[in-house]
């Protein structure tokens, strides 16, 4: 895993400004509104610039991946146990794979990129555990998911398929 070194995170403001969805004035101007208004960023950048929920979601993707670094699944050791906390639907659905227990009892999950916010919610109401997450390589997660948890309908060409169909469809 790497992670970043920086100890001050990055701001969802700055990623937002990268992104080119928020100008360094309109940032300026939330952070005075939460001043007084004590509520998130997010909710404030939508409320009095109109951005989307998708890209506070996409930009808050970006911080956590920037703060928590990639994980590489082949230098993992998996724990059965914690592979069995969830089915093979719920794998492929939401992209996630369990890898084992902290010493301390929470549960180390890898999860796309693209599939994170979902997890999240899923891992919230649906697991009996602290769950840290870990963003994994698309390719690396998908090859991973057929080895842990096969599912013989989903081959590569179907995958592709999809992926295929989700970049025109946006």
């Amino acid at each position: 895993m790497t992670q970043n070194s920086d100890p001050q995170p990055i701001r969802i403001g700055e990623i937002l400004v990268e992104q080119g969805v928020l100008t360094e004035q309109q940032v300026f101007e939330i952070v005075q509104a939460q001043k007084k208004l004590h509520l998130p960023f997010g909710v404030l950048a939508e409320r009095m610039f109109e951005v989307t929920l998708e890209s506070i979601e996409n930009a808050w993707i970006e911080q956590y991946h920037r703060f928590t670094g990639t994980i590489d699944l082949a230098q993992q050791s998996f724990d059965d146990r914690a592979l069995r906390l969830i089915n093979r639907r719920q794998a492929w659905q939401f992209e996630i794979l369990p890898v084992g227990f902290e010493p301390t009892g929470e549960l180390l999950m890898a999860a796309s990129r693209r599939r994170l916010a979902r997890a999240v919610t899923f891992a919230t109401n649906r697991l009996d555990k602290v769950v840290y997450f870990r963003i994994a390589e698309s390719d690396q997660m998908q090859q991973f998911l057929k080895e842990h948890f096969p599912m013989p309908e989903v081959s590569d060409e179907l995958i592709a398929k999809a992926r295929d169909h989700k970049q025109r469809s946006a």
